[in-house]
């Protein structure tokens, strides 16, 4: 499932909300809307950020070297200061 929904993602499509436009939406842009048809079927999902973020870091945590960079530090025992300032930016 996972490499369907990178290649969905990788082929969206970005459309900037005008404010104004934003106030006139029936509904919040926060959490998870789903757009239906009459008949209930599902046209359209809108993640608002919070719950984009978290797909995306829940998608960051089945990438493969992802998981194995992590089980290489955990068969290590050991990650340096400076890996982990570097691996959290701040450095």
């Amino acid at each position: 499932m996972a490499p369907t929904l990178l290649k969905t993602l990788a082929d969206e499509k970005v459309v900037l909300l005008n404010r104004s436009l934003e106030l006139k939406l029936p509904f919040s842009l926060e959490g998870i809307t789903r757009i239906v048809d009459k008949q209930g079927n599902t046209l359209a999902l809108l993640l608002g950020k919070s719950s984009l973020d978290e797909v995306e870091e829940d998608l960051d945590s089945i990438n493969p070297n992802f998981l194995a960079s992590i089980d290489r530090s955990r068969r290590s025992h050991r990650t340096s200061g400076n890996a982990v300032k570097v691996k959290a930016g701040l450095a």
